[in-house]
């Protein structure tokens, strides 16, 4: 059997053979030297759908650089205009607890006052102001002009007098300083001091007493109308006691 001997390649074969090995060793060096640069891809080559989903970070972005979405230009005010209309609407919750408060607080007094009134408007009474009341006023022999109360014009007072004989005497006299002023119904034509009322004892030393209505008019309006109560040796013999309650 013949025994088969390699040929050896030609000059020209192996001059091929080198190119290649030295044009695959070029490139490869190249495309090591591209893969780690800026170089390899072109500026603004690449579309979004070559990049894999999910993959761009925070990391490779610089959100300084990125603009507002537009959807969120009024994102700020609406965080103002939201605490604005809290504000608001805390305000106008605040102002009507407020006015319910005042409107309650107004119904409470009101409440109060028809209460008081007995369901009477406030017209049907008398101020406070419009009452003077005069304590019990003990008068010893001799006392004369004791006030009790006074209106305009008016003016109502009172006295106690023992007589040489002893008997004991107070008087009630009411002052006009105003012509044609009314006691009891009666038409004074001119200013004075009249008797409203008196008593004296009619024993030496024992008590005695009596009331009657008070009731004087000046032109002006001024007036004094109620009761008035009086007596001689109360509480000792030879004192006079009085006591008035009228309203002017």
């Amino acid at each position: 059997m013949k025994k088969f001997l390699p040929r050896r390649p030609s000059a020209s074969m192996l001059v091929a053979m080198t190119a290649l090995v030295v044009a695959l060793s070029g490139t490869a060096v190249a495309a090591t030297s591209l893969v780690s640069g800026d170089k390899l891809i072109k500026k603004g080559s690449l579309s979004g759908n070559r990049l894999r989903k999910h993959t761009i970070t925070g990391t490779q972005v610089n959100l300084n650089k990125l603009g507002k979405v537009p959807s969120a230009k009024h994102a700020d005010s609406a965080t103002t205009a939201t605490t604005a209309t809290k504000a608001t609407t805390a305000t106008s919750a605040t102002a009507a607890t407020s006015a319910v408060n005042a409107v309650n607080a107004t119904n409470a007094t009101n409440a109060t006052n028809a209460t008081n009134l007995g369901g009477q408007p406030a017209s049907a009474y008398l101020p406070a102001s419009t009452v003077q009341a005069s304590a019990m006023k003990v008068l010893t022999a001799g006392q004369t002009g004791v006030p009790l109360a006074s209106s305009g014009p008016l003016s109502l007072t009172a006295s106690c007098a023992v007589s040489g004989t002893g008997f004991t005497t107070v008087t009630i006299s009411v002052t006009s300083t105003a012509d044609n002023w009314l006691l009891s119904g009666t038409i004074e034509a001119t200013a004075g001091t009249l008797t409203a009322d008196s008593t004296t004892d009619v024993t030496v030393g024992t008590f005695r007493s009596g009331s009657d209505g008070i009731r004087v008019l000046a032109p002006n309006g001024a007036s004094m109308m109620g009761q008035d109560a009086y007596g001689v040796n109360w509480p000792a013999v030879g004192n006079c006691f009085v006591s008035t309650s009228v309203t002017t």
